[in-house]
């Protein structure tokens, strides 16, 4: 079993370098800046205004990571084999036309929804999603070009940005715009103080070897396909649950829960990447596959072991938690910051294990999993909502995200269990 003193060295070697340094602190000051940001919302936004937006967040979410993160992360893979060869015009016009038909069928379903037309609204998503998108394939750009001081300082910018808007608003009190209003045009202002203080940062591709674009999107659809049903999956495990506990319970109800899930999921949101950090050159390194199963046990056992007591404490001190980084309008959430730690605690160890798939090339696990898991929590939803409450929606969560951990896990022995008879 690892030892704490090689997790100790692990971290020194780590520590020493600068640029991962960077991206680790700048992650964590991220997360307080974001807590911080989420305490100024409970105190002045009322659960119901937080859970409308809520809803409104989870379909913006749902159209965009089915038809516009595939062409980002089509652009991310292509940005140093097929975009120098042919150039960025194709990836343009189909990104143009990803985010139109995003946005007309977002826009539709929100005027069905409330069944009223929105303009303001829409004003504001017209221009976030467009804004939302650039920073994404910027903040890929920055990644893969290993610019990771300036990929780290974009997302400051914006958090701080972010934060800095919504602080003055609630200080002013302006008149001229509803909270929820407020809401998108705080990450609006921080999307496009992104874009003007590092887009010239993306070198643009213009010239390359022409090819016909009906060929191009017929090798963008055969990429972006299985990349669809994951994003469905995944939104179905994340963002399924708003609508369901509007449909059974209430709005408030959604605030309240969202509020709580948000406190809930970053600290492992936070703790993981270290891990993370820490593991994945060791398990892309080794050759054998019996020794990246042991490197994964061996962090698995110790990310567990850290989880444990910050847990123990959670649930000691959830209330205390709760009025630290929430307020008291939030109070009927408290209990779920546990509960929703313990679901994070899940995924995020199941990501871990995950790299070991990755590593293979072996995705199609990773596919399965996350389709039980999403139906598994689609279910539990609606069959716990109405009798168990918010309660029956964490519990949802818990199990669906044990359900993921358990056919990762499973997968991973079964392969132990083959090569020993063999």
């Amino acid at each position: 079993m690892i030892t704490f003193g090689e997790i100790h060295e692990k971290i020194n070697t780590l520590f020493k370098q600068k640029d991962r340094n960077y991206v680790l602190a700048s992650q964590i000051i991220s997360a307080i800046i974001a807590l911080i940001s989420g305490k100024l919302i409970a105190i002045y936004v009322s659960p119901e205004d937080f859970g409308t937006y809520g809803i409104q967040f989870a379909t913006y979410t749902f159209f965009t990571t089915l038809l516009i993160h595939p062409i980002i992360q089509f652009i991310k893979t292509s940005n140093n084999t097929l975009i120098p060869r042919i150039g960025i015009k194709p990836f343009v016009i189909t990104m143009v036309v990803s985010i139109g038909i995003s946005y007309l069928l977002m826009a539709s379903f929100l005027a069905w929804y409330y069944g009223t037309q929105l303009w303001p609204l829409f004003i504001l998503l017209f221009f976030f999603i467009l804004t939302s998108s650039l920073n994404n394939v910027l903040n890929d750009h920055l990644n893969i070009r290993n610019r990771l001081i300036d990929f780290s300082k974009l997302a400051l910018l914006r958090s701080i940005s972010a934060l800095l808007f919504i602080s003055l608003y609630f200080y002013i009190g302006y008149n001229y715009l509803t909270d929820i209003y407020a809401l998108w045009a705080m990450q609006l202002f921080g999307g496009v103080l992104g874009l003007l203080f590092f887009g010239r940062k993306y070198h643009f591709y213009l010239g390359g070897f022409p090819v016909k674009y009906s060929s191009f999107f017929k090798k963008y659809i055969r990429y972006a396909w299985p990349l669809i049903f994951l994003a469905l999956w995944t939104w179905i495990s994340n963002y399924f649950d708003r609508y369901a506990i509007e449909y059974f319970l209430s709005t408030e109800k959604v605030g309240i829960y969202s509020a709580s899930y948000g406190v809930g999921s970053k600290i492992f949101l936070v703790l993981s990447p270290i891990f993370m950090i820490m593991v994945t050159p060791q398990v892309y390194a080794v050759v054998k596959r019996d020794q990246k199963k042991k490197v994964l046990e061996r962090y698995g056992k110790v990310y567990t072991t850290v989880a444990i007591p910050i847990l123990v404490v959670i649930y000691f001190t959830r209330n205390i938690i709760g009025k630290l980084l929430l307020s008291d309008q939030y109070s009927d959430g408290f209990f779920l910051i546990f509960w929703i730690a313990i679901a994070f605690y899940l995924l995020t160890l199941s990501k871990l294990y995950e790299l070991y798939f990755f590593s293979e090339k072996n995705t199609r696990i990773i596919f399965y999993a996350n389709g039980l898991s999403a139906l598994v929590n689609l279910l539990l939803n609606i069959i716990l909502l109405k009798p168990y409450g918010l309660f029956g929606a964490a519990i949802a969560s818990c199990i669906a995200f044990m359900v993921h951990f358990g056919i990762i896990f499973i997968k991973i022995k079964s392969e132990n269990l083959r090569q020993n008879i063999i």
